[in-house]
């Protein structure tokens, strides 16, 4: 017998993360390529990357997952060394690329989907007037917002 077989389980996750001291490595190119396999690895991990963008120094996606077996931290753990190995070995940056540790992951809800998409999708547009420190500040004022107006 199946023990998750009247499990549900759903969830969106918005996650960024960005090269290490967000030096402007990803080139279009390897952006675009990176994104790619990106979202070859996540279904292969039956995750579902439902948009990817990024900038130079980082990147944002948001993942829409149906396995309540899946750990955040290890499938960006893997993910990360997968896709450092992809850059070095494959683009021809021979060791000198690496990812910044840690990175941002935020549960949203089904109603946020579209405008997070919308958010992940005009990234080009919206840092012509907001670096990623100030849209980092502002990321992690707004959950600081949020988690006040839950507590109240």
């Amino acid at each position: 017998m199946d023990c998750n077989r009247h499990t549900y389980f759903s969830a969106f996750y918005h996650i960024v993360f960005s090269t290490k001291e967000r030096e402007p490595l990803l080139r279009d190119e390897v952006r675009v390529r990176t994104q790619q396999y990106i979202i070859g690895f996540s279904n292969k991990h039956n995750v579902r990357v439902m948009t990817i963008n990024g900038m130079p120094d980082h990147l944002h996606f948001l993942i829409y997952v149906q396995s309540p077996a899946l750990v955040i931290s290890d499938y960006m753990r893997e993910l990360k060394k997968a896709t450092n190995k992809l850059i070095n070995e494959q683009m021809g940056y021979r060791g000198r690329f690496r990812w910044q540790e840690g990175y941002f992951c935020q549960a949203i809800s089904r109603e946020r989907v579209d405008s997070c998409c919308r958010y992940i999708q005009n990234q080009q547009e919206h840092h012509k007037k907001l670096s990623f420190h100030d849209e980092w500040l502002a990321i992690m004022h707004g959950i600081s917002n949020d988690e006040g107006k839950s507590n109240s």
